[in-house]
């Protein structure tokens, strides 16, 4: 129990985990919608990315509207997050 951690509340309006979050590349018009899981549930086929990966990462905590970017090994990556559920 030393290693428990309390999970609270999905805020509403902020990506955590479970949230399904919609985004747009900078210069694209195609619209990405990802689930953010824990790494043991990740699972790219099904949309279900990892809180620990570069792009979970940089999405968590965020609000609808927000640009974020975070690199990658091909470079700085730009997006826009459309609509959190």
């Amino acid at each position: 129990m030393k290693s428990a951690v309390i999970v609270s509340e999905k805020k509403k309006g902020v990506v955590g985990f479970w949230s399904q979050v919609t985004i747009c590349k900078k210069g694209d018009k195609e619209k990405h919608i990802y689930t953010i899981v824990g790494s043991e549930e990740a699972d790219m086929r099904e949309k279900k990315i990892s809180h620990l990966s570069p792009l979970g990462e940089a999405l968590m905590n965020r609000k609808k509207g927000e640009k974020f970017g975070f690199k990658t090994p091909s470079g700085m990556q730009e997006y826009t997050i459309i609509d959190i559920v």
